[in-house]
């Protein structure tokens, strides 16, 4: 039975829903009903309903069902932190529970008009041992994760925390990129744990990450591949990691290499030295050059490299080129800074 979009009760439960599919079980008197919710093909307000067979009049079992979907959507309309913990339930159902040999958690957030999305990162509180000595408040917990000391992983703060930089280059790829407009690659630079990249996979593309240490790269594809076997991302999402440094012409600004191939371009909170800001500032200004405007999304949280970035991004691009203070979004799961534990209001998005 598919409700007409009129039900405007159940219309607007199904667009809440919409980040994952959902099943439940019900008894309306003597017969057994099953709904299926989905993001699937399904227009909203469509709703599946299984019955079994019965005796008697063949308008029964239609008549039932019908009963008993709008008493669920109505309870559903009513409980909306119930029904979102039955989403994040799902969810987790799927997590791993260790990439590269650490313990690791989900950090989601529900962005507006696309719904939920969650990255993976070391869980800062497994194989914790008790201290000798009481640590300051001022700590921030991330610098307590196990990743911290791996002499096996130099840079550790992509696999640790998704930053307030992350949030707000999603959002800001999320305005210049909306659903349904066909296929299209996104390629994140020094993605760490990948959550605008996670955010592009929800909006269908072919995301391409690179980062220099491949415990975030692994954190990612594995984020990635939960969220597709659970049906939260569409078919059309594929994913690709490249492991590399940044400042290696023949990485992700090789003449055939991930950027002869992008569509839009994310790097978030990468300018955490001179010698990089400069590097990166050269090739994304000639990237930038002759891509179509706004395809390059670019957000940093005030670091060493943002000066020489941009004087060689303007060089190279042609332009003057500045930074936009922009609000960390509302939907961010957090906003303190993993380097000094503050809550960071802005970060710094490039405008060219």
């Amino acid at each position: 039975i598919k409700l007409p979009h009129q039900a405007d009760f159940l219309s607007a439960e199904m667009a809440a829903i919409a980040p994952v599919g959902l099943s439940t079980g019900l008894q309306h008197g003597r017969l057994p009903v099953h709904l299926s919710l989905s993001s699937g093909a399904r227009p909203a307000g469509a709703l599946s309903i299984r019955t079994p067979p019965a005796s008697g009049s063949a308008e029964a079992p239609r008549a039932a069902a019908l009963v008993a979907a709008v008493a669920w959507a109505r309870r559903a309309r009513r409980s909306l932190p119930a029904r979102r913990a039955v989403l994040e339930r799902t969810l987790e159902l799927s997590w791993p529970a260790t990439v590269g040999g650490y313990a690791c958690r989900a950090v989601t957030a529900r962005l507006p008009e696309l719904g939920q999305v969650a990255a993976l990162i070391v869980d800062e509180a497994a194989d914790s041992v008790q201290q000798e000595d009481e640590i300051p408040d001022w700590v921030p917990a991330e610098w307590l994760s196990p990743v911290v000391g791996d002499s096996n992983v130099s840079d550790i703060y992509g696999a640790i925390g998704v930053w307030p930089a992350a949030y707000v280059a999603a959002e800001a790829l999320l305005q210049r990129r909306q659903v349904g407009h066909g296929r299209w690659t996104c390629v994140e630079i020094g993605c760490g744990a990948g959550f605008p990249s996670l955010v592009a996979a929800r909006l269908g593309a072919k995301v391409i990450g690179l980062d220099s240490e491949q415990l975030p790269l692994d954190l990612l594809k594995a984020a990635f591949d939960s969220q597709l076997s659970s049906g939260c991302f569409p078919e059309t999402a594929s994913l690709q990691t490249i492991r590399c440094d940044a400042t290696e012409p023949e990485g992700a600004f090789g003449e055939h290499g991930p950027l002869a191939v992008a569509d839009f371009v994310v790097v978030s909170d990468l300018l955490y030295s001179v010698e990089l800001g400069e590097a990166v500032g050269s090739c994304l200004g000639r990237w930038a050059r002759s891509a179509p405007r706004e395809r390059l999304v670019l957000t940093d949280g005030g670091r060493s490299g943002r000066s020489r970035f941009l004087e060689a991004f303007s060089k190279a691009y042609g332009a003057e080129a500045h930074f936009e203070d922009v609000q960390v979004p509302v939907w961010a799961a957090q906003q303190n800074d993993f380097f000094d534990g503050e809550r960071t209001q802005t970060v710094g998005l490039l405008r060219y």
